[in-house]
């Protein structure tokens, strides 16, 4: 059965193309069924390529998607040809019809394009990456005007389900206090990761923002979620430049 693939609504280029996996489909069993697209979990590494090969043949993508090796780190790498090899956890690049794919399970995935959809990004942020200036150095790197940039924020996790460490908080406060409540009911930190992103974006000058509603965690049989089980898959959101347009 194919991996489970939904294509992004927001205002990309037309040229630019963007989707989103889900858990349904694939072959991969057990924690991490079926859809799984990640190496760095414990799965099966042949279910996984055989999702891989699924979502490659589906989507028609003229080159294997670039999956970085994601560390929760701030580190920005550009892509300058399919075969390389990402340790990171953004990276962006220019070559038509090269996907580069982030995998998430509670964490934020982002798209990213400029408007002429002559360049493409993907950005994977949980608060690791948010406290220490991910989105920031990305932006730096792929843009000298950030108003140019169209941004999808894709499933992750929601506050309602995402309860924080107090030192997790500090880190956080000095981009902004209002991404934060202390439930009466648990009496602890819950952080909206979504709110932060946008907090940051809208700070460095980003105006076209599209956040996704859905929270990884609620949505068990569609999404993979790290805070539901900690053994699990991870879904990809992928984005890359038609190879077919003629005008980039």
């Amino acid at each position: 059965m194919d991996v489970q693939t939904r294509k992004i609504a927001w205002a990309a280029p037309q040229n630019v193309l963007a989707y989103h996996t889900t858990r349904v489909g694939g072959i991969s069993e057990e924690q991490y069924k079926s859809s799984n697209l990640s190496l760095d979990v414990g799965d099966n590494p042949k279910s996984v390529k055989k999702n891989r090969k699924s979502l490659k043949t589906q989507l028609h993508l003229p080159y294997d998607p670039i999956f970085m090796k994601q560390i929760h780190s701030a580190t920005v790498r550009q892509v300058s040809k399919p075969t390389d090899n990402i340790v990171g956890d953004s990276c962006y690049t220019d070559i038509k019809g090269l996907p580069l794919a982030v995998l998430s399970a509670d964490c934020l995935p982002l798209l990213l394009t400029n408007s002429q959809g002559t360049k493409v990004g993907v950005i994977h942020a949980g608060w690791r990456g948010l406290s220490s200036g991910i989105i920031e150095n990305f932006i730096q790197k792929f843009t000298r005007d950030p108003k140019d940039i169209v941004v999808w924020v894709g499933p992750s996790i929601s506050p309602d389900n995402y309860i924080i460490r107090e030192d997790v908080f500090n880190k956080l406060t000095n981009i902004s206090t209002k991404c934060f409540a202390k439930t009466k009911i648990d009496g602890q930190w819950h952080l909206d990761l979504k709110c932060m992103a946008k907090v940051i974006l809208k700070n460095l000058g980003v105006k076209n923002i599209f956040l996704e509603n859905i929270c990884t965690y609620d949505n068990a049989n569609l999404y993979y979620s790290y805070r539901r089980s900690n053994h699990t898959g991870r879904i990809a959101s992928l984005i890359w430049i038609d190879p077919n347009d003629s005008e980039v």
